[in-house]
C-alpha cells in the first residue's frame, strides 16, 4: 500500500532540509556545466535511454509501437492506439533534438510524422484540418476530432515547415479549427463530433484548452498572424479566471503552464493580464507540491501522494520546470527546484535500465511488487515521451541555474 506519511501543508519546512543535499549535489554540477549544451548534465544518460527506447519502436510503416511489457515475453497486437499521443511522441523527439542532443533519430522522426500527416490529418471544409480519433483504435463509439489533438500536433509539426516535411496549409488549418472550436469565453469545446457533424458542447476534458494553446502558440512562431497569438491568450486567460474559484482543488494542468511559459516569450502580456497568470499558475503549484512525499526513508520519495505513476509524474516535472520560468517569487523558485529534483530522481529509480526493455517506463512504480496489477508492469510511448520531456525540460532549469547562479 502507498504511505503517505508525509505531511502535506504549504511549503513544509522539513522538504528544504530533506533534499538540500540533492540541491546542493545538483548545483555544483550546474555550476560546472553553466552554458553548456544540455546534454552534458545530469540525466543525460537517462534521456538517451529512453530517446533509444523510442528509436527501438517505430514501426516501418512510421507507426509506435504503443503499448510493451517490462516482461519481453509478453506480447501485445497494438490495435489499441492513440493519434493524440502519436503527436505528442513526435513533439518528445523534436524537443530532444532541439536541446542539442545527437540526430540520429532524425529519419525515424521524420518516417513517424509522415505516417501521423497521412493517417490521422484529414481536410475540414474549405480551409480547415483535423486530427482524427478512430472508434477501433481509441475504443470510443464515433470518430472523433479532438480539439487536444490538433494542439499537439501543432507543437509536433510547426518545425517541420522549414523543412519542408509539412505544408503551412496543413498548420493553417489546424490553427483554424481550432479557432472555430473556440466558444465566446476563449475555452476549446473537447471535440467535433464526425458523425452527427456537431461541436459536443457537453464533453469536458481538462487539459485541451491549454493543449490548444500551446499549439497555436507554435503555429504562431512559424506564421506570426494575430489571430493565433489572440486565440491562444483568450484560452489561457479564460483558464485564470474560471478557475480560481477552485482554489486549492485545481487540477495541475501542465500543459497550460509550458503554454502561459511560451506566451510569456512573446512579450504580449503585461500588467494586469501577466499578474492574473502568474497567480493561476502559483494557484496550481502549491497544492501540487504540497502531496509530493518528501520523506526520504519512504520508498516512493518523489512521488505524489496517491499518484506513483511514471507517465502522470514526468508531465507534472514538465509543468513544474515550465513554471519556474515563469513565477517571480524566488523563494518559490527554489521550492519548485527542489521538487524537480527529487521528482526527477524518482523517475530515474522506476526507468528499466537493462535489456530489451532498456528505457522503458512502466504504468506504476509497483511493478516489481507481487501484489501488483497486471497494467502495472505495461510500458505506454506516452510514459515514455513525458519522462523524457520531463527530465529535458529539468535540464532547462539546472542550465539556467548554471549560468546565473554562484
Amino acid at each position: 500500500m502507498l504511505d503517505i506519511s508525509s505531511p502535506a501543508i504549504y511549503i513544509p519546512a522539513i522538504f528544504i532540509s530533506l533534499v538540500f543535499f540533492l540541491a546542493v549535489f545538483i548545483a555544483k554540477e550546474n555550476k560546472k556545466a553553466g552554458g553548456t549544451p544540455l546534454n552534458t548534465l545530469p540525466y543525460s544518460d537517462e534521456i538517451n535511454l529512453s530517446m533509444d527506447y523510442i528509436g527501438r519502436n517505430i514501426l516501418k510503416s512510421g507507426r509506435f509501437k504503443y503499448r510493451k511489457n517490462v516482461d519481453p515475453e509478453i506480447k501485445y497486437n497494438n490495435k489499441i492506439y492513440n493519434s493524440l499521443r502519436h503527436a505528442g511522441i513526435l513533439y518528445a523527439m523534436y524537443m530532444y533534438e532541439k536541446a542539442g542532443y545527437p540526430h540520429t533519430y532524425k529519419a525515424g522522426r521524420h518516417l513517424a510524422a509522415e505516417y501521423f500527416v497521412e493517417r490521422y490529418i484529414k481536410k475540414f471544409g474549405e480551409t480547415r484540418y483535423i486530427v482524427i480519433s478512430y472508434p477501433q483504435e481509441e475504443q470510443i463509439k464515433m470518430p472523433i476530432a479532438k480539439t487536444g489533438a490538433a494542439g499537439i500536433a501543432l507543437a509536433a509539426l510547426s518545425n517541420l515547415y522549414q523543412e519542408k516535411k509539412v505544408s503551412l496549409d496543413i498548420l493553417r488549418g489546424l490553427g483554424e479549427f481550432i479557432i472555430a472550436m473556440q466558444a465566446k469565453e476563449g475555452g476549446v469545446y473537447a471535440y467535433y463530433d464526425l458523425e452527427k457533424k456537431e461541436i459536443n458542447k457537453k464533453a469536458e476534458a481538462v487539459y485541451y484548452t491549454g493543449e490548444a494553446a500551446f499549439g497555436l502558440l507554435h503555429l504562431y512562431e512559424i506564421d506570426p498572424c494575430t489571430k493565433w497569438l489572440h486565440g491562444a491568450k483568450r484560452g489561457l486567460l479564460y483558464l485564470a479566471k474560471s478557475r480560481k474559484e477552485l482554489q486549492m482543488e485545481i487540477p495541475f494542468d501542465y500543459w497550460s503552464v509550458m503554454a502561459i511559459e511560451k506566451l510569456f516569450k512573446t512579450c504580449t502580456v503585461e500588467g494586469d493580464e501577466r499578474k492574473l497568470l502568474t497567480d493561476y499558475i502559483e494557484q496550481m503549484l502549491i497544492p501540487m507540491i504540497g502531496k509530493q512525499i518528501t520523506n526520504k526513508n519512504n520508498s516512493y520519495f518523489g512521488a505524489f501522494q496517491e499518484n506513483i505513476m511514471p507517465g502522470s509524474i514526468g508531465a507534472i516535472m514538465e509543468g513544474l520546470a515550465a513554471s519556474y520560468f515563469c513565477v517571480d517569487n524566488e523563494d518559490l523558485k527554489e521550492l519548485i527546484y527542489k521538487s524537480l529534483s527529487i521528482g526527477c530522481l524518482f523517475l530515474n529509480k522506476v526507468q528499466v535500465k537493462t535489456g530489451e526493455q532498456a528505457g522503458g517506463l512502466p504504468n506504476s512504480a509497483n511493478w516489481v511488487r507481487p501484489e501488483a496489477s497486471p497494467n502495472a508492469s505495461v510500458i505506454r510511448m506516452d510514459n515514455v515521451q513525458h519522462v523524457m520531456l520531463g527530465w529535458l525540460k529539468f535540464q532547462e532549469v539546472m542550465n539556467l541555474r548554471g549560468n546565473h547562479k554562484e
